[in-house]
């Protein structure tokens, strides 16, 4: 047995995947593992044809033709630490979860057992995938990478600013023939196989098999194009979305701008939301398209106003005669609020607990309504709502206002200083969500900062003032006596 000291210059030495790939696993006690975790999805057979499959988008893997997306290798083969990692890690963006409560033992048995669907493919021995020399991320290596990203033609199916909004991605297909969509390079956090510089480097070079997803070392003009590229993806979106758990609405003494594209609202910080599918009641939504949403608000004395900014790679609107659904967007709050810990049920509120939401569909605007359920929504009359709404590169921006003060029990009041409950929830209608099938979050809490005292423009100047008045007059008096 290798000692627990030997194990650490291992892992020290020959880094941990060489550490990793030394082990070895048991398909026998394997299959006792995935029968007990994976054949949900996965199924009996290993094909991907599980009684959970036909809910879940994409669909669970087929290992019986032993292609697999994520590898480090130069050839179809991945390492057996491949595998490992994406059963330890999950695959983001899926319902395939990471399975790191498990024991090393059961990851490596799983490991055995699923090479065994298609052991032939595995007579093959995994090749070494040589990257370039790296370039550090630099202004210059950026604009390569962007000039190579069109050039490429990265860019028709993720998109011109990486959202997954190409023109190809309604034609997209993984080698299984179900619809996949590119991924949205804007948010790291979701790269599947990971979300450092030498990881997706290597999705670059090596590509993502059983997906339109080439390799595109050979398509580079130079090799280190990957490296430039890299850095250009790198550039795109943040490395974690740094979720807020408070809303918070800045005081401000100016008018309220309506275009969601002004200067005055990105000079605000955003307060980033996620968002969860609703699998409560049918329909249900497994799948959810909208994960975050960027919150800014502000309000001055006549009324509050939020800026809302969430990515949609398709613009939709309602169309009954060919069953489509428009994307919208809706705030959730108490019509009053509480002085104790009750709040209305979070999915828009029960029989005996109305909630009032602030609602935007694209063709139809700003709405006001009150909820008793996500099934009994209604409009309320003399709505006293405005907003205008922006789509460009498979994103958002939205302005939504109402008055500060209500003057109805259905509204909620907004007042300074004190924390109210918030929900959101949101509907990609091009992905066939509408009504109960919807992205949405649980309740969080919005506060007004309380508006700052013109006093503390004024009373400095004053203290200056003071303080020099008296330092003449100390220096005047010892004159006189010297």
């Amino acid at each position: 047995m290798r000692s627990p000291v030997l194990a650490v210059l291992a892992a020290v030495v020959l880094g941990a995947p060489a550490l990793a790939a030394a082990q070895a696993g048991d398909a026998k006690a394997g299959k006792a593992v995935y029968d007990l975790k994976c054949i949900g999805c996965h199924g009996e057979k290993g094909d991907g044809k599980g009684p959970a499959a036909e809910l879940l988008m994409p669909q669970p893997r087929d290992f019986t033709t032993g292609l697999y997306k994520i590898r480090t290798t130069a050839n179809k083969v991945p390492w057996d630490q491949d595998l490992f990692r994406i059963i330890t890690d999950g695959m983001p963006g899926t319902s395939m979860p990471s399975w790191a409560v498990l024991p090393d033992k059961d990851r490596w048995n799983l490991v055995a057992y699923i090479k065994s669907f298609a052991a032939d493919k595995f007579k093959e021995a995994p090749k070494k995938l040589e990257l370039p020399k790296e370039v550090g991320s630099s202004a210059e290596s950026i604009k390569r990478g962007k000039e190579m990203f069109e050039a490429i033609e990265c860019h028709k199916c993720h998109g011109a600013e990486g959202r997954a909004d190409g023109p190809s991605r309604a034609e997209l297909k993984d080698e299984w023939g179900h619809p996949i969509p590119p991924a949205n390079l804007t948010k790291r956090w979701t790269f599947r196989g990971g979300a450092s510089r030498t990881e997706i480097a290597t999705r670059l070079a090596a590509g993502v098999l059983g997906t339109p997803m080439p390799t595109f070392i050979d398509s580079v003009e130079k090799p280190e194009d990957i490296w430039h590229l890299t850095n250009f993806i790198l550039s795109l979106g943040p490395e974690s979305p740094g979720y807020a758990t408070l809303v918070t609405v800045t005081a401000v003494s100016d008018a309220i701008p309506d275009d969601p594209n002004a200067d005055f609202w990105k000079k605000l910080t955003p307060n980033n939301i996620p968002l969860m599918g609703q699998v409560i009641v049918d329909p249900r939504n497994f799948d959810p398209s909208v994960d975050l949403v960027s919150v800014r608000a502000v309000y001055n004395d006549k009324e509050i106003a939020f800026h809302l900014t969430w990515d949609d790679p398709t613009q939709s609107t309602e169309d009954p005669a060919k069953k489509l659904f428009a994307d919208g967007i809706s705030l959730q709050f108490p019509p009053q609020p509480s002085s104790g810990p009750e709040r209305p049920y979070f999915l828009m509120g029960d029989a005996s607990d109305a909630v009032y939401l602030l609602r935007w569909q694209n063709g139809k605007g700003v709405t006001e309504a009150t909820a008793n359920g996500p099934t009994k929504i209604a409009a309320i009359q003399g709505a006293e709502a405005s907003g205008k709404a922006a789509y460009a590169n498979g994103q958002y921006r939205l302005v939504m206002k109402r008055p500060l003060v209500s003057k109805s029990e259905t509204r909620p009041t907004f007042t300074p200083a004190v924390f109210m409950p918030v929900a959101f929830q949101a509907w990609d209608g091009g992905a066939g969500e509408g009504g109960t099938k919807m992205s949405l979050t649980s309740w969080y809490y919005l506060r007004l900062e309380e508006p700052q005292s013109s006093r503390r423009f004024v009373i400095p100047p004053i203290v200056a003032i003071l303080t020099l008045a008296v330092m003449l007059l100390v220096v005047r008096v010892a004159n006189r006596r010297a």
